[in-house]
């Protein structure tokens, strides 16, 4: 008798986790969702939904598509079919950026804060807004000037390895890992002062960064990377790929924790002069009453590991012919002998055309293609309900290809428009958001451009960057903006 009444009781579980499942997948997105009045894209799959489409198709396209067949606020599906609301509309993105941006959070992604804390880029709430406070004093003019000579000393060392590469005979050149590399290290550097030095040798730190960011993108990845947000144990599976990154966190929060620890013993010996970024943290924190100071786990994950993408996105346009011409005669006349390219910050600042190349690349590769956010409450957003826990994707990469915006022009890569005033007179921080908005935009913008500047400046001083003739680069969209297979350009030397 007990054993017949357990048989059943297991019956009726397994077929209560059928009907949940059903529910879940099958009827409350379609039947019983709020959401479910939206127009959007119709689901590919029960399991995956829209995903397939978003993750194999060029980054931007597929949002782009949907959002001049359907409206600038649709509904799309993700995994389990989970309905997620995307929104291409400046003034429900001033309402979630600048009004309400307390209420809207980011999304869990178990995997990002496993892997660099609950930092500023993680931080919520009163945590995210004393962050703020006592970063923002890290960050001014006078910081980021003297942060300009180190990215001009990696500069040159990027330079130095691309002629080795040239001398040897190799023309067609894979500059991917270069760019990484030259971009870890500066961030080492104006970080907290850590020589990566990986342009030229190996580092733990620097391969534990190489093990995330620059494996090949695998369907295991995405999936693992997906389904830690649900069930965490997920990352217990021995797999190559779960111990690959476990290793990697585990060895970033180590240094992470030393170079901390290395910082506090030299404020406490009145010997911490440094002024990268974590030095001048610690500075900062150590004059805090006990309320509002950074705690340990915080101060070690306050960086700028996101220029990484940032670069990646930016130099997509290096194989631009005309820009190359045009940027080289602008950079020739600043400075007439490229073996003294040493520029200050207002220097690099002050070249007009660097700097309408810069926006116009963040325009069609901004760092965060899209900006996830969940509504703590109910929401009504102009004229739309947005109920609880609604995931919702704000994109820019469509705002930025917006023809009402940008005109008919809109998906061409054309710097000059930065010189029209009839365009630039209506672009603000509502329709240009290539480091976001409001309190919760990037802290590093300045450090982020500088960087972009003076890399790219000795890079268009020193070569010519040509297509690779039947070799064609993909904007891939995940993990995030990057160059697809490859940025794969033919190079060849400036002439004095």
């Amino acid at each position: 008798m007990f054993s017949i009444n357990f048989i059943s009781l297991i019956s009726y579980f397994v077929l209560g986790i059928i009907g949940w499942i059903t529910y879940k997948i099958f009827i409350w997105p379609f039947y019983i969702s709020p959401l479910r009045k939206f127009p959007g894209p119709p689901s590919e799959s029960s399991l995956y939904g829209n995903l397939k489409t978003l993750m194999t198709e060029e980054s931007g396209v597929p949002q782009l598509r949907w959002i001049k067949k359907y409206g600038n606020v649709i509904k799309y599906h993700g995994l389990f079919n989970n309905p997620i609301l995307l929104i291409a509309d400046t003034k429900l993105v001033q309402e979630i950026t600048l009004n309400k941006a307390y209420d809207f959070i980011k999304p869990l992604n178990a995997s990002g804060i496993s892997l660099i804390g609950r930092g500023l880029i993680y931080a919520e709430g009163d945590d995210h807004k004393r962050q703020r406070k006592l970063s923002n004093p890290a960050f001014t003019y006078s910081n980021v000037k003297e942060m300009v000579p180190s990215f001009v000393r990696i500069g040159s060392t990027l330079k130095g390895l691309i002629e080795e590469k040239l001398n040897s005979g190799e023309t067609n050149i894979n500059l991917t890992p270069y760019i990484s590399k030259a971009t870890l290290d500066v961030i080492g550097l104006v970080g907290f002062n850590y020589e990566f030095n990986s342009l030229t040798s190996q580092n733990e730190l620097a391969i534990a960064y190489d093990s995330i960011f620059n494996n090949p993108v695998t369907t295991l990845r995405i999936v693992l990377n997906l389904l830690s947000n649900y069930v965490p144990s997920v990352r217990e599976i021995p797999l190559e790929a779960n111990k690959r990154f476990k290793n990697a966190c585990a060895t970033i929060d180590r240094v992470s924790k030393r170079l901390v620890e290395e910082r506090y013993n030299e404020a406490k010996n009145g010997e911490l002069k440094g002024k990268d970024l974590l030095s001048l943290l610690i500075n900062i924190n150590n004059k805090l009453p006990a309320e509002e100071k950074m705690t340990d786990d915080e101060l070690k994950y306050q960086d700028t590991k996101q220029q990484a993408y940032q670069l990646a996105g930016l130099c997509i346009h290096l194989h631009n012919i005309h820009m190359n011409k045009t940027l080289r005669e602008e950079l020739v006349k600043a400075f007439p002998d490229k073996s003294k390219f040493n520029p200050t910050y207002d220097e690099i600042n002050s070249l007009e055309y660097l700097n309408c190349i810069v926006k116009e690349s963040l325009r069609l590769n901004a760092p965060a293609s899209n900006i996830r956010r969940i509504n703590l409450k109910d929401e009504v957003l102009g004229n739309y309900f947005i109920p609880k826990n609604t995931e919702i994707s704000l994109s820019i990469s469509t705002i930025h290809k917006l023809p009402e915006i940008w005109g008919p022009t809109a998906d061409d890569f054309d710097p000059k428009r930065w010189l029209d005033p009839s365009l630039v007179n209506n672009i603000s921080n509502l329709n240009y958001l290539p480091f976001y908005n409001g309190p919760r935009n990037c802290i590093g913008s300045k450090v982020a451009l500088t960087e972009f500047k003076i890399l790219l400046g000795i890079l268009i001083r020193n070569f010519v960057f040509k297509p690779i003739e039947g070799f064609h680069i993909r904007k891939r969209a995940f993990p995030a903006p990057k160059p697809d297979p490859y940025l794969g350009l033919a190079v060849s030397i400036v002439e004095s």
